[in-house]
């Protein structure tokens, strides 16, 4: 099996691989061939796949608290935010929603860059305005 693959021609990719890193190619043959490398490849690679699910958990359960925390003060039941943070939310959200990006979503790696910035600029901002909401919800529902 392994003569085959030695008589193939590598692809395109694999090619430049080789050529400009060949560290890194000697790294993903070695790879390759240990099925210890290969498991802690693969159990890393998982573990980020959970980071990153667990992030965008988080942040879509700020989202909810964040129309939450909207909606309220609409209704004036909740006023210790101000207009500007409300409007800046609103802002966010929309573009983030919006088809029209700096960067649109079908090009590979950057296309939800500027989504994904915007969404952590929002919850880096407004994180102290969920905290105090989610404080006052809690007050409220006793």
């Amino acid at each position: 099996m392994r003569k085959n693959r030695k008589n193939m021609k590598p692809s395109f990719l694999t090619s430049t691989i080789q050529k400009f890193y060949p560290k890194t190619a000697e790294k993903i043959q070695e790879i390759i061939e240990s099925n210890v490398l290969l498991e802690k490849l693969t159990t890393a690679a998982y573990n980020k796949i959970e980071s990153a699910v667990q992030k965008y958990a988080d942040i879509a359960e700020r989202i909810k608290v964040i129309a939450r925390m909207v909606q309220a003060w609409r209704n004036k039941q909740y006023t210790n935010i101000s207009y500007t943070t409300v409007f800046l939310c609103i802002a966010i959200l929309a573009y983030f929603v919006s088809p029209i990006d700096l960067f649109p979503d079908f090009i590979p790696f950057i296309g939800g860059l500027d989504d994904a910035i915007l969404l952590a600029y929002l919850i880096k901002i407004i994180d102290k305005e969920i905290e105090k909401f989610t404080a006052w919800e809690k007050v409220i529902h006793l």
